[in-house]
């Protein structure tokens, strides 16, 4: 059995999860990769068998994407070629973790098609939601990949094809401990800018990994550093708590490691807000944005020692087998 598997690779943290389900679906079947997308840091330890641009958003240094540079990279006439160029019809199934060009193309050449995602739990009509931020986030998020059928990650269970997140097996395998500072990760802000705001917080620490620093640099009680994986896991296994955006991927991980944790979700990113909604749920405070007028937020959540006992099952295995089981079910099906 032959399996398309298609990561979108706009942030980190669709591929970080895809690796150890990749590993484990290469139990059963052959495996060939499209990665598509941009902005990640994370290089995958498999061959990617096909690398398109596909369609991604930039982020921004205010708080949410480069409109600007968003158009500019993205170019319908080639997503539409890059659409026909993949080659669906020799795959037996197709897996997309929220990566459009491998879902439509299986769309088109009527290959058995699987969302595997977080963002395929957002599909689900009877959960509760935030009242809509952007419209056309929304939108986008509906139909961006089509496919026969939805599996979701979330933070809660709501019914059977909704599932723990895959907390990749580097993380699983920290021994946590509570160290003197706070670590950052705000992809979509300036570090000039987090430096201006977390200044005023002298009596913490906190080491902040940016997009845009190219070198480590000290300013009194904030440290900036270029992103690194293997730096980044050190710090989130020895840091007193996170402040991030709301991806899913970074938000789990911290949970996972019971670390405090407040996010700024980026504006008119529907999945962020929602992801924030389902936080907030889990007692996780947020704040809109990163503007002197959440200070006091701020302070509660530093003064706050009450830490966040989430237990995340380890569900890849399961979720591989029902994932291939359910195949075999819907092909029996179509044959009778």
């Amino acid at each position: 059995m032959r399996v398309l598997y298609g990561i979108q690779c706009t942030g980190n943290g669709h591929i970080t999860r895809s690796i150890d389900l990749i590993h484990e679906l290469k139990k059963y079947v052959q495996v060939d990769i499209l990665t598509s997308g941009a902005h990640s840091e994370i290089k995958l330890p498999f061959e990617v068998k096909y690398a398109k641009k596909g369609l991604a958003y930039y982020f921004g240094k205010n708080g949410s994407f480069d409109l600007t540079r968003t158009l500019k990279e993205n170019n319908p006439i080639r997503f539409m070629n890059e659409i026909n160029s993949v080659p669906t019809y020799l795959y037996d199934m197709v897996i997309s973790d929220f990566e459009p060009i491998t879902a439509w193309s299986a769309k088109k050449n009527w290959v058995y098609s699987v969302s595997l995602s977080n963002q395929a739990t957002l599909l689900k009509k009877e959960l509760s939601k935030p009242k809509v931020v952007s419209p056309f986030s929304k939108l986008i998020i509906h139909n961006f990949c089509p496919t026969v059928k939805n599996y979701g990650f979330s933070y809660q269970k709501y019914d059977q094809n909704t599932f723990y997140p895959p907390i990749r097996s580097e993380i699983r395998q920290l021994s946590p401990i509570q160290g003197n500072y706070y670590l950052v990760y705000l992809p979509f802000y300036g570090h000039k800018r987090i430096l201006k705001h977390l200044a005023k917080f002298k009596n913490e620490k906190w080491i902040v990994f940016s997009k845009y620093a190219h070198k480590i640099e000290v300013f009194d009680n904030v440290t900036i550093k270029p992103i690194s994986n293997k730096g980044f896991i050190d710090c989130l296994k020895h840091c007193k708590g996170i402040l991030c955006s709301a991806g899913f991927g970074t938000t789990s991980e911290a949970l996972y490691l019971n670390k405090k944790l407040l996010v700024i979700p980026m504006k008119n990113q529907y999945e962020q807000q929602c992801n924030t909604h389902f936080l907030n749920q889990l007692g996780i405070p947020s704040i809109k944005s990163l503007k002197k007028k959440h200070y006091s937020i701020i302070e509660d959540w530093l003064s706050n020692d009450n830490l966040p006992n989430i237990n995340f099952k380890d569900e890849k295995s399961i979720l591989i087998r029902k994932i291939l089981e359910e195949y075999i079910s819907y092909n029996t099906i179509q044959v009778e």
